[in-house]
């Protein structure tokens, strides 16, 4: 109870006891109700919203998830649902760890940015001159055909003879070994700029791009680029130990039990970071700043991917763009492993939703969530 409706019941009370009523009680009972739905301190050191926590009953008494709520840089929701390990009992908190799925992308786009700023690169430039397996790809290629997804190449997740190649170069395929077989087993699905067409290759090419220019490993670039200077003390990117062995780890979970690493799990740039609600604070915040990247240099991130006969596409470099209940918005999606995750923003409202789960795809799921915890707030 807030020190004010204390002070209300208090006078409520006084006033009973002295056989009257105070004026205006009507408008004291209707303020007590307003301020009684304010958030509330959570039980694992959360503030919370009783309405979100309806939007997450049904992820209780099995896998569950976190959500957090941002608004004008105040964290006004946030709180833990359901198990990080179901066997174990282990509850899921807001310090629980979870694999961010393509979420990540956002922070592959993020080192390109910083690389262009460094003078490393411009986005136009074809994806073969600084990554020389790829010269085949023409001078069409391009990094911002890449960041956009409408580069036109065909990537593992197109075919079952770039799949199988690497998958059988190596125990964990590296980035540099998806260069290899693409320089070997690569073609294109379309001229490039021809279409929109959703590509986790281009994104690990890209991770690659940041390891050739930057001349560190990606995990080690991210630590050391973004992570680091913003606090981000949980977050990482695989291969990492804490993957397996981290205490704060969520195990992940679909229908039929529980997911193990996959063999793709090392590669790097298309979503291969693990972060909490805290650490994704930070990062949102930090996009209100020029701590990372100066805004100019980040406001192309917000620009839509233009098709060669001028569609746009509504994505940006690892945002997708959108209007949903008369506001503007950037976001992006995730699922791997058995996570699933979806990051929420509207700049102009300075509302930002974070929803991270453990269990694939068998209710609402993370995006339903976040847009229907974002209507709280847009009101």
């Amino acid at each position: 109870m807030s020190r004010k409706t204390l002070l209300l019941a208090l006078i409520m009370i006084f006033a009973l006891a002295c056989g009257s009523v105070p004026a205006g009680e009507d408008q004291a009972e209707e303020e007590v109700q307003v301020i009684e739905e304010e958030p509330t301190a959570g039980a694992d050191g959360g503030v919370t919203s009783p309405e979100i926590d309806n939007l997450m009953a049904g992820y209780s008494d099995g896998p569950g998830g976190a959500v957090m709520v941002i608004k004008n840089g105040e964290i006004v929701h946030q709180k833990g649902y359901g198990f990080a390990d179901v066997e174990n009992g282990v509850p899921i908190t807001i310090d629980t760890v979870f694999h961010l799925g393509s979420v990540g992308k956002q922070f592959t786009a993020l080192g390109v940015i910083m690389l262009e700023e460094q003078g490393l690169l411009t986005y136009d430039d074809p994806i073969g001159m600084h990554l020389t397996e790829l010269e085949w790809m023409g001078s069409d290629v391009t990094i911002r055909r890449l960041l956009h997804h409408t580069s036109g190449i065909m990537g593992y997740d197109d075919s079952d003879e770039i799949y199988n190649a690497l998958v059988a170069s190596s125990d964990r395929p590296s980035n540099e070994d998806l260069l290899s077989v693409l320089a070997e087993q690569g073609g294109m699905l379309t001229d490039p700029g021809e279409e929109y067409s959703y590509s986790n290759t281009g994104y690990d090419i890209l991770g690659a791009l940041i390891e050739r220019l930057s001349g560190e490993k990606y995990p080690v670039f991210m630590e050391e680029s973004i992570f680091g200077p913003l606090g981000m003390t949980s977050t990482f990117a695989v291969p990492n130990d804490e993957r397996l062995n981290g205490e704060k780890v969520a195990e992940s979970y679909s229908v039929d039990g529980v997911y193990e690493p996959d063999v793709l799990d090392a590669l790097n740039g298309s979503g291969s970071i693990y972060s909490t609600l805290g650490d994704l604070y930070l990062y949102d915040q930090a996009l209100y700043t020029d701590t990372l990247v100066a805004q100019d240099s980040l406001a192309e991130a917000f620009v839509s991917g233009v098709l060669d006969n001028g569609d746009e596409t509504a994505y940006g470099f690892a945002f997708d763009l959108g209007e949903y209940a008369g506001e503007t918005y950037v976001g992006h999606s995730g699922a791997w492993l058995g996570f699933e995750s979806y990051y929420l923003r509207f700049p102009e409202k300075e509302l930002t939703v974070v929803v991270l789960l453990n269990l694939d795809y068998s209710q609402e799921g993370a995006e339903g969530i976040a847009f229907s915890a974002a209507d709280l707030y847009l009101k």
